[in-house]
C-alpha cells in the first residue's frame, strides 16, 4: 500500500466536519438564527445611533445659522448706530458753521428803495408791488 501524501489529522477532520455542517445546514438552524438576528440588531441600533446624530448636528446647524443671523443683526444695528452719530456729526458741524459766518449786513432803507426800483424797471415786479412795498419800507423808518 501507498501512503497518500495528504495525511489529514484529527483536529483537522473536525474543523472540516463543522464547515461542510455550516455550508449545508438551513438558514433556520440556531447558529446561523443567532448571527443574523444579531446582525439586525445591530444594524437597527447602527440606524438609530445614526439618526440621533442626523438630529443633533440638524440642531447644531440651527443654531449657528441662528447665531449668524443674531450677529448680522447687531452688525447692522451698529452701522445704523455709525450712520446715525455720522449724520449728527455734520449737522453739528454745519450748524456750528452756520453760527460762525456772521449774517449778511442789513440794507438800509435807501438801498431797499433802490433795489425796488431796479426790479420795477426791469418788469419783475407791478406798480401795486412797487407801492405796497414802498410803504412797508417807510413804515420801518418810523
Amino acid at each position: 500500500m501507498t501512503k497518500h501524501p495528504i495525511t489529514i489529522t484529527l483536529p483537522m477532520k473536525v474543523v472540516l466536519s463543522v464547515l461542510v455542517l455550516l455550508v449545508w445546514a438551513q438558514p433556520s438552524s440556531a447558529i446561523l438564527g443567532v448571527r443574523r438576528r444579531t446582525a439586525v440588531v445591530a444594524y437597527s441600533a447602527g440606524e438609530a445611533a445614526g439618526a440621533e446624530k442626523t438630529q443633533a448636528a440638524a440642531q447644531q446647524q440651527q443654531a449657528a445659522a441662528s447665531q449668524a443671523a443674531a450677529a448680522q443683526q447687531t452688525a447692522a444695528a451698529s452701522q445704523a448706530a455709525a450712520a446715525s452719530a455720522a449724520a449728527a456729526q455734520q449737522a453739528a458741524a454745519a450748524a456750528s458753521k452756520a453760527a460762525a459766518t456772521p449774517a449778511a449786513p442789513q440794507k438800509t432803507p435807501q438801498q431797499q428803495l433802490e433795489d425796488l426800483q431796479g426790479l420795477l424797471k426791469q418788469g419783475l415786479i407791478s406798480q401795486a408791488d412797487y407801492d405796497a412795498a414802498k410803504q412797508k419800507i417807510l413804515a420801518s423808518m418810523e
